[in-house]
């Protein structure tokens, strides 16, 4: 999937949410530095799995989007151990959703802020078990709190999409973790007190990238 591309009105090229936190925010580093010491000293070259699994992930996210829209999807450029990875985690996502009564209103939702001047692509918004909620599909071993502050920026662009019209008001989000390896996924649920710790720490992120030299 081709980077996007972020701009405001003005055509100056934007941050994405996940480029704020990602060069200001290490609190999982430590997991990360045993993932890539245990590839190493196992003869894997973590560089090389971590484009793999970023791989899988965006074939899965391809697939689910492709689901959501009706659209045949492209996996020439996959391998076939990717595919059969990325068909795994989306598997899963079709369990839950015939597990819930879901309805998707967005997909793969491109938005800027031009209050805040960062961007951002939401995975989906869906009236799920009749609440209105952002989705974020993830196939990763674990859940971040990193995580939580991506979906919380996510939600200040959609509100700022609507203009802050009450009728599209989020009650919430849910983070779909989608094993790529077994046939199981995890719900993880957080309220709107949660996605206003979120927004307040991408705000600190945002500060602290505005003044990086």
């Amino acid at each position: 999937m081709p980077k996007i591309k972020y701009k405001n009105q003005n055509g100056k090229r934007l941050k994405s949410v996940t480029t704020v936190i990602s060069n200001q925010l290490g609190w999982n580093k430590h997991a990360l530095i045993a993932w890539y010491t245990k590839l190493a000293t196992s003869g894997q070259d973590p560089y090389v799995e971590l484009q793999i699994a970023g791989r899988i992930g965006t074939l899965a996210h391809n697939m689910i989007d492709g689901f959501i829209n009706n659209k045949k999807v492209d996996q020439s450029e996959f391998t076939t151990n990717e595919q059969i990875q990325a068909r795994m985690a989306y598997n899963c996502f079709c369990d839950w959703h015939k597990n819930n009564n879901v309805k998707f209103l967005e997909s793969e939702l491109s938005l800027i802020s031009e209050k805040y001047q960062f961007g951002g692509t939401l995975d989906a918004i869906a009236i799920v078990n009749d609440k209105l909620l952002i989705l974020d599909w993830k196939t990763s071993s674990d859940i971040y709190s990193e995580m939580l502050i991506q979906i919380a920026a996510y939600r200040q662009l959609y509100k700022e999409y609507h203009n802050y019209d009450s009728f599209y008001n989020i009650k919430g989000a849910m983070i779909l973790k989608l094993n790529k390896d077994k046939r199981e996924y995890e719900e993880h649920h957080f309220k709107i007190k949660d996605l206003n710790w979120g927004w307040k720490m991408f705000k600190l992120l945002l500060k602290l990238q505005n003044n990086k030299r």
